[in-house]
């Protein structure tokens, strides 16, 4: 039952994917919606944004704490209610709640603000550089399938004309107007066009295959890519220069900008260590209260007292005669309970900390010069990039130089050949040449249609590569 479902899945998958048809810019954004590169990116995102928040509120909200402690001590202790020490058991509770702000540590806080910003733009960036850069290799791939299936649909194409000739020449034959050999070679002819039309199908498969795997699409079936009809190719480059493709393309390309935000990133850093060297103001305060099984359970409420005479000692002079004292005696007393304690034993306390630096064994120091060295290799890491951009650039320009000029040569080539197979075909019909020389003509006229194609896919990738630096929408 379980296989039977999930052939009945597979199905249902393989039949959505089949009736689709998939432009360039639809398996552009299939990719990158199903690329772990991207997810992994953008997670690396909501870090950062996480890290600005925190980061944020430690400026001006107070770091708050509560404790309880409930303990039971035997023995000779410290009545927590009267320090002093008693020799009993004694079950004691204290509570305690407690919060500190900083209101100056050297402006570390503020430039560490600045930095989780800076961090978190940079982070953003790196997501929409992979994204172009997957959307550059789902371009390529689409162009492989365009360019297999125009070689599939030449194939074809020859397989006819090479039919029509073969019956033509079958009739001829059977007239007697031509040997039997000229048959032969038409047929061999035949089965080589079919053989090229074989493999021509089976690369349109490989390379839907290697755009379903740039897409992260599962491969249960091939899928149907939008016709494309280039008849012209528009190059937009043809009069430009490296200079000025790299003067624009360093205003667009995501990673330069995410570099340079990491400078200036790595200069937070010299100035969250440097906040070292200053002194720390912070603002401190607390509520607490305690509780002891050894407290009296009952305390004069002060609501009134009495006169006693209370013996405090003797004459210095007459050792037998006592000294009396009045002593004023509560009358009146209240339950010393847990509730009672706790808010006679109520305390607060606000107090100011001012700590000065004055010698922290070097790490200040090297904090500094660490978080410099790491601002010159980000400054390095941006340049170097910026030398890989131009040198990609040039080699980018160049190699569309020379697809271009090697397009345009495929044209006239072509051009040339289709002229040459047109006589010999008009020959060979007027029985003024042999079969061979026709089957020659018609195949290096069916190699130059084939490079002519290729030639055409490899111009256009290029030129969409020099899109690509420029930022420029993919699509055909």
């Amino acid at each position: 039952m379980k296989y039977s479902l999930l052939l009945v899945l597979l199905s249902f998958i393989s039949t959505s994917y089949a009736q689709e048809t998939w432009s360039l810019q639809k398996c552009i954004n299939y990719g990158i919606e199903n690329n772990i590169t991207v997810k992994q990116r953008q997670l690396q995102v909501e870090g950062a944004s996480s890290t600005l928040q925190q980061s944020k509120e430690s400026r001006f909200a107070p770091q708050l704490s509560a404790s309880a402690t409930q303990a039971l001590r035997s023995g000779r202790s410290i009545d927590p209610f009267t320090n002093q020490f008693v020799t009993q058991s004694v079950n004691s509770t204290s509570v305690s709640l407690n919060g500190s702000i900083t209101l100056f540590n050297g402006f570390s806080t503020v430039n560490n603000i600045e930095q989780n910003k800076l961090d978190q733009k940079a982070a953003t960036l790196d997501v929409e550089q992979t994204k172009r850069d997957i959307s550059l290799n789902i371009a390529n791939a689409y162009l492989q399938v365009l360019l297999a299936q125009e070689l599939l649909e030449a194939n074809k194409a020859q397989i006819e004309v090479t039919k029509n000739q073969l019956d033509r020449t079958e009739k001829l034959f059977k007239a007697g107007s031509v040997a039997e050999t000229q048959v032969l070679n038409l047929k061999a002819q035949l089965a080589n066009d079919e053989v090229n039309m074989i493999t021509a199908q089976n690369q349109v498969s490989l390379t839907k295959l290697n755009l379903m795997q740039q897409m992260n699409m599962p491969a249960v079936q091939s899928i149907e890519i939008e016709k494309v009809q280039i008849a012209t190719i528009t190059n937009e480059y043809a009069t430009t220069t490296t200079s000025q493709i790299f003067d624009t393309a360093e205003k667009n390309q995501y990673n330069l900008q995410s570099a340079d935000l990491r400078i200036q990133s790595a200069e937070k850093s010299i100035e969250i260590a440097r906040a070292g060297l200053y002194p720390t103001l912070t603002l401190n305060g607390g509520l607490s209260s305690a509780y002891s099984s050894a407290a009296p359970d009952r305390l004069p409420d002060g609501t009134e007292t009495i006169p006693v005479p209370v013996t405090i000692g003797t004459l210095a002079s007459n050792p037998n005669e006592s000294v009396i004292a009045i002593q004023q005696v509560p009358v009146n007393f209240k339950e010393n309970g847990f509730f009672n304690q706790m808010n006679f034993n109520r305390s607060t306390f606000v107090a100011l900390n001012l700590n000065i630096p004055i010698y922290s064994q070097g790490r200040t120091k090297n904090a500094t010069t660490q978080a410099k060295i790491q601002q010159k290799n980000q400054t390095y890491q941006a340049q170097l990039l910026r030398q890989q951009l131009r040198q990609t650039i040039e080699q980018a320009y160049n190699d569309m130089k020379l697809s271009q000029s090697n397009y345009e040569a495929r044209q006239k080539q072509v051009e040339s050949l289709d002229l040459n197979f047109k006589a010999v075909e008009n020959r060979f019909n007027a029985g003024g040449t042999n079969v061979v020389d026709y089957n020659l003509a018609k195949l290096n006229l069916d190699q130059a249609k084939t490079n002519l194609i290729r030639s055409k896919y490899e111009y256009i990738f290029r030129i969409k590569v020099l899109d690509f630096y420029l930022n420029k929408p993919l699509g055909l």
